[in-house]
């Protein structure tokens, strides 16, 4: 089954904690979801602060709107 593709709008402190969460949990999201989540796209104010360890892969970008209008995403 194809995973959930999740957008993250703002990576500060809850953000960034909540795509951390979903990393280190990733094998029991999945089990009891039946299905695995990635994130794919964040948008946060200053991208040079990048995405926290472990998050590189993810796209991100300054304009929040990118995240809303990109048409791989399942869950915003």
């Amino acid at each position: 089954m194809k995973p959930v593709k999740l957008g993250l709008i703002g990576v500060g402190t809850v953000g960034a904690s909540t795509a951390r969460v979903l990393k280190n949990n990733a094998l029991e999201i999945a089990r009891r979801a039946g299905r695995e989540i990635e994130i794919i796209h964040a948008s946060r104010r200053d991208i040079s602060l990048g995405m926290p360890e472990g998050n590189d892969h993810i796209l991100l970008t300054d304009n929040p709107f990118e995240v809303v209008d990109n048409p791989d995403l399942d869950v915003i």
